[in-house]
């Protein structure tokens, strides 16, 4: 800037020299053309006046600032002054006569010269001049710049992030104010700053950035973020709904390889809540092996290579758990395929740990809450719903048939001769089979459909949205002769068990949900009656057997 300023006083002195040395040879010439005019106006009187013009000619050639005189046979109708500076004359031709025109060349050697002392002088004070002005105002000019010069010097480095800045000056007076005031304004932005990025740095675990404002501002605008997570997710009834949020957090941050896996740690068993790519890791088989499971701590190999013995891929990964202190803990897993991908991934690990922290407390309440409530309406032996489920969700299911005009189908189950089982092999041995035909049960419909463990080796399924009764049919035949191929094994034999199964369809035998159930008790019994291991259809012709029923 200082220099900036000087080449511009610079300029300006050049460019008012110029025009001053113009200005004043303009002037002298003007005067010297005037002075010129008059003595050739003179001279002209005084040839018009005398007789003998050449005799007096010839004396004013004498003179030695009149270098020629002459009459030309030309006819002029006004004086013109011209210049010479080659030959250093002026020359003036003057209307004598109407055919003639007075020539007389002017000497104006000693005049040149004048004028060239002139622009020598108006140059030379100019340059002069300017030295010291430049001497002048650099010597004033200097501390104010210097303190714009540390100014900028400071800014930048808070740009930079370092809020360590003071500058100082020797002048007195406002620019002492003004520094000061800059200085006091430093230290408070920096105090401010140092809170900002305390708070938000024990929220977030981050190392400092080599841009700590743009840090900054990223950082906060993540926290707002995921202040808006945690209020959405407290919201959410479910804990696949918090998954699901989490997944869409995940993709919103690019991460292309990654997989969620949740552990049960009440039952020991591991599921899939999603997977983008191949896990590389076996920890659904043995969850236990699982290095960041077993430590509760982030796994990075990019820390430590082929620090997981799980991990049989050749690329780097991150292993992280949360939500590690109760009835469940999730494992993220993010696979990293390029640098470009760890570049952008380690960037964003922070922010990713902070959404995990707060899904954790969250998930864990809700996983547990669910826990409590599906022990409260599943069977434990066989994990199925139970009877008490049933009574909660069968008038809800009457009235969505009823609303979308659909068909509902219920199969009552029950084991042939299942004492035998107890009888002969023991309760254990009895509880085997029952598992054995619940998962049969399960396999064999669609997520759509519920199986109730109705009663002791009693079982209830509902189908539903079915298109006609031979449906049901064909589904009830298949759960019987998968039963029947079954072989069950128990600690010392193998045995083969059978099933009869009564269905009954709503509407068309029944309108509402227990009638439904009744019903197909009643074809269930009329399937023992008729010789077990067989599918009956209930008709209404069955009540007249069963009134009392």
């Amino acid at each position: 800037m200082k220099k900036k300023i000087l080449l511009i006083i610079a300029l300006i002195m050049i460019i008012s020299t110029i025009l001053r040395t113009m200005i004043v040879g303009y002037s002298f010439l003007n005067f010297s053309n005037a002075t010129i005019e008059n003595e050739a106006n003179l001279l002209k009187e005084l040839l018009q006046e005398v007789i003998d013009k050449d005799r007096f000619i010839k004396i004013i050639q004498k003179s030695q600032h009149i270098k020629e005189i002459e009459f030309i046979n030309k006819k002029s109708s006004k004086t013109t002054i011209l210049s010479d500076y080659n030959h250093k004359t002026f020359t003036t031709l003057l209307p004598f006569s109407d055919n003639q025109t007075l020539k007389i060349v002017f000497e104006a050697d000693n005049y040149f010269k004048k004028l060239q002392n002139t622009y020598l002088q108006l140059i030379f004070i100019a340059i002069v001049s300017l030295i010291i002005i430049i001497l002048i105002v650099n010597y004033f000019l200097t501390p104010y710049l210097e303190i714009l010069e540390k100014i900028k010097t400071s800014t930048n480095n808070i740009l930079n992030g370092n809020f360590n800045q003071h500058i100082d000056t020797k002048l007195k007076g406002e620019a002492k104010e003004f520094v000061d005031s800059f200085n006091i304004f430093l230290q408070k932005l920096k105090e401010s700053f140092g809170v900002i990025e305390e708070k938000y740095t024990s929220l977030i675990e981050k190392e400092r950035s080599d841009d700590p404002l743009n840090d900054a501002k990223e950082t906060i605008e993540q926290l707002a973020n995921i202040f808006k997570f945690k209020n959405m997710i407290e919201e959410d009834n479910t804990t696949d709904e918090i998954f699901n949020r989490l997944v869409d957090v995940l993709l919103n941050f690019k991460i292309n390889n990654f997989s969620l896996i949740g552990i049960d740690n009440s039952e020991n068993t591991t599921f899939e809540i999603y997977k983008q790519g191949d896990i590389c890791c076996d920890i659904l088989d043995n969850f236990k092996a699982c290095r960041a499971y077993r430590l509760k701590k982030t796994i990075n190999s990019q820390e430590f290579p082929k620090v997981c013995p799980m991990h049989y891929c050749d690329n780097e990964y991150i292993c992280i758990p949360f939500s590690a202190s109760g009835n469940f803990t999730g494992i993220l897993k993010i696979n990293i395929n390029s640098e470009a991908e760890k570049k952008h991934i380690n960037k964003n690990l922070p922010y990713i740990k902070a959404y995990l922290n707060e899904v954790s407390a969250i998930i864990e309440a809700k996983y547990t809450l669910e826990l409590l409530h599906n022990q409260s309406i599943k069977d434990p032996l066989t994990n199925l719903f139970n009877r008490r489920h049933l009574e909660n969700i069968l008038p809800m299911l009457i009235a969505a048939a009823q609303r979308r005009n659909e068909k509902l189908a219920f199969l009552m189950i029950d084991m042939d001769y299942f004492k035998t089982v107890n009888d002969t092999y023991g309760h254990k041995a009895g509880d085997t089979v029952l598992k054995t035909l619940a998962n049969i049960l399960i396999n064999n419909v669609r997520k759509s459909d519920i199986v109730i463990r109705y009663g002791g080796e009693e079982f209830l399924i509902i189908l539903q949205n079915i298109k006609s009764y031979e449906d049901a049919i064909n589904i009830a035949e298949k759960i019987r002769t998968s039963i029947e191929n079954t072989k069950i094994q128990l600690d010392n034999t193998v045995i083969q068990k059978t099933i009869s199964i009564g269905i009954s369809l709503f509407p068309e035998h029944c309108k509402q949900g227990w009638e439904c159930i009744k019903y197909a008790d009643i074809a269930l019994y009329k399937a023992k009656e008729n010789g077990r291991n067989q599918v009956v259809l209930f008709h209404e012709d069955f009540k007249k057997d069963y009134e009392e029923y």
